[in-house]
């Protein structure tokens, strides 16, 4: 009786542990992640934005310093968006996405027209939209996936980590338009610091100071092949999928070019001093040496005599 007694409460013991730990394993709600919509501007961001009188996606970029950027999509009729995420050792196992807001309403409910942007874009009111964050890797690199559950239209903004600091890279999913903004304080196009690749459509300041660069339509160009089989073929362009382009930037601080300057000067300051001391060293080497041979050839000349 008492064996029987110590073994029922060990499979007691056993089940409440048990249940435990399936409560740490297993989420108890289905509920997504809080998001904080004042993180972003929503600003309706539409130059040259409709072709046809359809909304072309557009998605603006608002970096900083501090290994992280703000995306902000506009779009229409969308069930998913590709983000490929920027990843180093020290942030692979941290989540690249994070703080998603949507703001707008499912595709077959709204119409995509600019005074529907411009009205999202001032009551900033984010959509019960249901969404789930997926994961793949394609030819070697991670690619991440917000997926709805039915096509949307309105603005779609999300956190993305940028590990590699003041450089930032954005894989277009054509035909776009992408925007990128820079801090206050900080600009880009020096060759020697850094510059943006390829070569943007427009650069201006908006109304905080802040460099604006802007792609219109951004996709590659058939090239190679592709282009030779489209000219034999008379393939039209518009049949063959359009070619993904990387775009890049490095910004840096507005002071940087003069501190490189004076870097710069210094350095060669230094290298010239380093230089007339060594020509100076040499001189008095040879001096020495001349003065050395004199020493000896006299006595020789002065026995001939």
């Amino acid at each position: 009786m008492e064996k029987r007694t110590k073994l029922l409460f060990c499979i007691l013991m056993l089940s409440l542990f048990a249940g435990g730990c399936i409560d740490e394993l297993v989420p108890v709600t289905d509920e997504q992640p809080m998001s904080d919509a004042t993180a972003y501007e929503f600003e309706a961001f539409l130059d040259e934005s409709f072709e046809d009188g359809e909304l072309i996606p557009t998605s603006t970029f608002y970096l900083s310093g501090n290994e992280f950027a703000m995306a902000v999509y506009i779009v229409d009729n969308e069930s998913s968006i590709d983000i490929v995420p920027l990843e180093d050792l020290s942030t692979s196992k941290e989540e690249p996405v994070s703080n998603v807001v949507i703001l707008g309403d499912y595709s077959n409910r709204t119409d995509a027209s600019k005074e529907y942007f411009i009205e999202l874009s001032e009551t900033i009111e984010p959509a019960d939209i249901n969404y789930t964050i997926s994961e793949d890797v394609q030819r070697g690199q991670k690619h991440v996936f917000l997926n709805f559950e039915q096509p949307i239209t309105g603005f779609v903004a999300f956190t993305v980590r940028t590990p590699m600091g003041q450089d930032y890279i954005h894989v277009t999913t054509p035909p776009s338009v992408v925007r990128f903004v820079i801090p206050e304080g900080f600009t880009t196009g020096n060759s020697l610091i850094g510059k943006v690749s390829p070569t943007a459509d427009e650069v201006y300041l908006d109304s905080q100071n802040r460099e604006n660069i802007v792609w219109y339509n951004d996709q590659e160009s058939p090239k190679g092949l592709l282009k030779a089989f489209q000219d034999l073929s008379g393939t039209n362009s518009s049949e063959i999928p359009a070619v993904p382009r990387v775009i890049s930037i490095k910004f840096y601080s507005e002071s940087a070019p003069i501190g490189l300057g004076i870097a710069a000067f210094i350095l060669v300051g230094a290298a010239a001093f380093v230089l007339l001391r060594f020509y100076a060293q040499k001189r008095k080497l040879v001096k020495i040496r001349s003065d050395i041979e004199n020493q000896f050839i006299s006595p020789k000349q002065k026995g001939k005599e």
